[in-house]
């Protein structure tokens, strides 16, 4: 009933949020990648010490589309997570399109459709299982049989995410975007004992964001993301800070920092969420993010603050994450210019 592996920098590898984001970025390849560790101060002594998520992903825009103006986008992705002492694993490996539509005829207004799929593989390592039928009486003795009923310790699902989103320029530094996608459409059977009723929940996003000068070379980025799957949702909203290096390139080199606060919410109905009032919503974590881009590098770095009931155990530490793209155009035949949104 848990949420999929997701990322503070949303922007370093978008088709995590949205596969109508492959090809959404200045030039014609982007190569990506990004790691996130979590709860570290909490599972310091098991056998893999914090949640552990990375990814790595490539993706192009064609120079050309149907239209004027509008353009294919390509990609391929790879992601990976293990936590906790059964070494629990998810991998998986998929493939996407985009279509860029332009709305009119200066290539400043876009509506795109992306379609994704992957295939996962789900592992865990049932030799570090313990149980109450390995006590002895006196300690645990992993000798004695677990008593639990094994089927596989690996397998594979095949999933597939479809996602609409719209993005324009309003001015020279004035630009919105706002975007809605569906993950694990077909509901995959996700289960280590082959019950083909246990499934993978779907999981809708909504997300949008404004860009806007506020003075001189400072820009400000409100943005929002929420995510429902399941009985599991999350809401976020951040603004950034972008401070450019040369004012006359809106899209060009700058620096970046802000801060996010995320809240969590499940059965409102269960005795912890009784406890808390019964709240949809509750706080989990502040994030502060910052980022630079120059000449098409963009590095990032983010750290969460908990600031749920965890506090206790977690000390206030939450996640760090550390993500890097570059984004290239091809010497001989470079891109057509349009604009393209920035988070």
């Amino acid at each position: 009933m848990a949420q999929d592996p997701h990322w503070s920098q949303f922007y370093i590898m978008p088709q995590s949020l949205n596969p109508a984001l492959i090809g959404a970025f200045n030039g014609n390849y982007r190569l990506s990648g990004i790691f996130r560790g979590q709860w570290g101060s909490v599972l310091a002594n098991e056998n893999v010490p914090m949640f552990r998520t990375y990814s790595f992903a490539l993706d192009f825009r064609t120079n050309r589309g149907i239209g004027k103006n509008d353009a294919f986008g390509f990609g391929a992705f790879f992601t990976g997570d293990k936590a906790g002492d059964l070494k629990f694993g998810t991998n998986s490996g998929g493939l996407g399109i985009s279509y860029h539509k332009s709305l009119d005829k200066k290539g400043s207004h876009f509506l795109t459709l992306g379609l994704q799929s992957e295939v996962f593989n789900r592992t865990i390592d049932y030799s570090q299982i313990k149980t109450g039928s390995q006590w002895d009486g006196a300690s645990y003795n992993p000798n004695l049989p677990a008593g639990e009923y094994l089927v596989d310790d690996n397998f594979l699902f095949w999933d597939i995410t479809a996602g609409l989103m719209y993005y324009g320029r309003f001015s020279k530094r004035t630009n919105l975007y706002a975007g809605v996608s569906a993950f694990h459409l077909n509901s995959p059977s996700v289960s280590f004992l082959n019950v083909d009723s246990v499934r993978l929940n779907r999981k809708f996003v909504g997300h949008a964001g404004v860009r806007f000068p506020l003075k001189g070379r400072f820009d400000l980025q409100p943005k929002f993301i929420y995510m429902n799957q399941g009985q599991s949702h999350e809401f976020i909203a951040a603004a950034d800070i972008r401070i450019l290096f040369e004012e006359r390139f809106p899209e060009g080199n700058n620096f970046r920092f802000g801060a996010m606060f995320r809240a969590v919410g499940g059965d409102t109905k269960s005795t912890w969420a009784k406890k808390k009032g019964g709240k949809a919503l509750n706080e989990e974590a502040v994030v502060v993010t910052a980022g630079v881009d120059w000449n098409g590098i963009s590095l990032g770095v983010a750290y969460d603050i908990n600031v749920s009931d965890l506090i206790g155990g977690s000390r206030s530490q939450g996640a760090f994450e550390v993500g890097l793209s570059y984004a290239g155009s091809w010497k001989k035949r470079k891109p057509q210019t349009i604009f393209c949104p920035r988070f």
